[in-house]
């Protein structure tokens, strides 16, 4: 009787607990959609994943990829499970075994969410389009890019790659021919001694620009010996040699000045340089390094100045070089006067300056020294010093703004003459009102 009454409960009212149920079930789906909607997300870019190149390198033939090697995905899932997607978790295949007679190959894809199934993927493009060309072999030299500077005191001497500078690249003639350069880039940022780094070749086509991913995953690198190098990775060896400043410079000169001319001095610009080298070349240089090509001063009658590139020079001493961003430019500037002629250099704080203009700012070129030329009248005459000589300077002019060559006037003691004119340049700009007035020469 118990069991007859459990029996009625459950089954009374039978078709309002079916719509009952039904109503439960619609609210479910109603939050469901609503908490966690169905939506599409594009994922750009995917990478496509060529496999079995094998198939027709077999017939002396390699495939070039058209177009940008990746493909965009449309996928349609829960708000959720799209939200934890990313491209990653995407694996986009190209076949080569599939290959069809348009040259294309039909492409599949893979999630790693076991949530996402293929019919909920879709693939743009569906297929990818290739070219078959002959495969070539070519020999390219690899070069060195340093990037950083070593420890203070060294600078990059030699490098090396391993397991050689040369190298073979076999693919599709197209890219082949476009090759321009292959690079090891090495950072030696901070290096205190010699090291082996490990790097990536880099190649550039003829515009200079690097081979995408596509036409880099269609080449083969190996060495001479024909041993395949792997993800393009060599080593690179770097030497170090130690840095050294203020080097003087030595300059020849050759010939003979113009009659009753002769030399009065040898000087360069900049007086010095920075090198870089071996311990054994740094000792045979001995703190100066001497200019290989002479200067010519045959006939001269003025002063000589001369442009010279330290390039040559270096290229006769082995395991020396230019440190850092030294200029391997130098100016030879040699000074021509006359038999009896004198050179001397007058500071600029003994030059008195006359009706020197108020408010005005004053900037003189040169700035340290002023050069003036005599010539003694006859051979008794004593010798000459700067303190015997006197120099003013007009200023005048420099009341307006403006640029200015000034005369300089020189007295000089009895037996000497000015060989020739000597001036200034003096550079006058107004002094902003609430300044000083300068009491200086700049």
């Amino acid at each position: 009787m118990k069991g007859k009454t459990f029996f009625n409960k459950m089954t009374g009212n039978l078709a309002l607990k079916l719509i009952a149920l039904a109503i439960a079930f619609l609210i479910w789906i109603l939050v469901t959609n609503t908490n966690n909607p169905v939506k599409s997300s594009l994922f750009t870019a995917v990478p496509i994943n060529v496999i079995n190149q094998d198939s027709v390198a077999d017939i002396g033939k390699v495939v070039e990829l058209d177009g940008s090697g990746t493909v965009n995905l449309k996928v349609t899932e829960r708000r959720r499970t799209l939200e934890r997607l990313s491209r990653a978790d995407f694996y986009v295949e190209a076949d080569l075994e599939n290959l069809t007679d348009m040259n294309t190959v039909p492409l599949t894809v893979t999630c790693t969410n076991a949530a996402v199934t293929w019919d909920e993927i879709e693939i743009s493009p569906s297929s990818l389009k290739v070219t078959l060309e002959d495969k070539v072999e070519q020999a390219f030299v690899v070069s060195v890019s340093t990037s950083g500077m070593p420890a203070d005191g060294h600078a990059v001497g030699t490098t090396e790659v391993q397991p050689g500078r040369s190298i073979y690249i076999a693919g599709p003639q197209s890219v082949i021919n476009i090759i321009n350069q292959v690079v090891a880039t090495v950072n030696v940022g901070g290096l205190r001694e010699d090291t082996t780094l490990a790097s990536t070749l880099r190649v550039y086509d003829k515009n200079g620009d690097e081979l995408n991913e596509n036409q880099l995953n269609s080449l083969e690198f190996k060495d001479t010996n024909g041993v395949v190098i792997n993800d393009r990775s060599v080593n690179v060896k770097v030497d170090l040699w130690r840095t050294v400043t203020d080097v003087a410079l030595s300059v020849k000169t050759q010939g003979t000045p113009a009659p009753g001319y002769q030399i009065a001095g040898v000087e360069t610009v900049p007086s010095a340089v920075s090198l870089a080298g071996t311990e054994e070349a740094l000792e045979r240089l001995d703190g100066t390094l001497e200019i290989a090509d002479p200067v010519s001063v045959e006939g001269a009658s003025e002063n000589i100045s001369q442009e010279i590139d330290l390039t040559a020079t270096l290229a006769e001493i082995s395991g020396l070089k230019l440190a850092g961003d030294t200029d391997s430019v130098v100016v030879v500037e040699i000074q021509i006067e006359k038999a009896g002629d004198e050179t001397l250099s007058i500071p600029l704080g003994d030059v008195e300056l006359l009706n020197r203009p108020e408010n005005m700012t004053l900037v003189v070129t040169p700035a340290d020294m002023i050069a003036i030329t005599v010539h003694a009248l006859n051979g008794d005459a004593e010798d000459l010093k700067a303190e015997d000589v006197k120099l003013t300077v007009d200023l005048t002019p420099c009341a307006q703004e403006g640029t200015y060559e000034l005369p300089v006037t020189v007295e000089l003691p009895e037996g000497y003459e000015l060989a020739s004119e000597v001036t200034i340049m003096v550079n006058s700009q107004k002094q902003p009102e609430d300044t000083e007035p300068m009491t200086e020469t700049e």
